[in-house]
């Protein structure tokens, strides 16, 4: 029999300890659903903000699913407002031609020419672009190579560099017509042969 004067409380046990007496359920009635509280007491009057989503709730809908997974695209530069990649500022066209490297860096390398003028220099924005480590070739229009679809003829002519270029031991300094297996000499040690497609036996028109 228990003592009327025990003050004794009964302590709330986790569902985890052994031989846990059930709590009896809350005397007061739920709210609606959308109402309903955790992790406070409402007869105390500090309820948690905790509420119910229904499925059919708008929030709820606007929200992705848990397993929803999210696909990374990677855009290229072109689809990108205000910003091109080199090759779109360049001719577009068939091969007309190339340019291989026969000394210096690079060496056993070759670009190819295209329709109308081809610039030659270091960095990509050139149709001819020779980054192989000759420091003495301009980054941007050193030299420019020429092919002429009606005349079916190429030419060269020197560029915006301060270094000069030369077809064998001769400085271009004016637009000079290209024999095929010509010597071009630019940059420190730089040698290019070139080799054409076009001509007069072949055109792609």
């Amino acid at each position: 029999m228990s003592d009327p004067n025990d003050k004794t409380r009964l302590i709330r046990r986790s569902s985890g300890d052994a031989g846990a007496t059930p709590t009896p359920a809350p005397s007061y009635r739920p709210r609606d659903p959308e109402e309903t509280v955790y992790g406070g007491s409402a007869a105390a009057g500090t309820p948690d903000q905790t509420r119910i989503i229904r499925r059919d709730d708008p929030a709820a809908k606007a929200a992705p699913p848990a397993d929803d997974k999210t696909v990374l695209v990677r855009r290229s530069s072109s689809s990108v407002a205000g910003v091109v990649s080199p090759a779109e500022d360049l001719p577009e066209g068939p091969v007309v031609g190339w340019l291989v490297v026969v000394e210096g860096p690079g060496r056993g390398k070759s670009v190819t020419l295209g329709y109308g003028m081809n610039t030659i220099g270091r960095e990509p924005g050139n149709r001819a672009c020779l980054p192989f480590g000759d420091m003495q070739i301009s980054r941007t229009k050193h030299a420019t190579l020429t092919y002429d679809p009606r005349g079916r003829k190429f030419f060269i002519q020197h560029g915006e560099s301060t270094n000069l270029t030369y077809v064998g031991e001769s400085p271009v300094l004016a637009p000079l017509e290209l024999k095929s297996g010509e010597l071009i000499r630019l940059g420190d040690t730089t040698v290019l042969k070139f080799i054409p497609l076009c001509g007069d036996d072949f055109n792609w028109d």
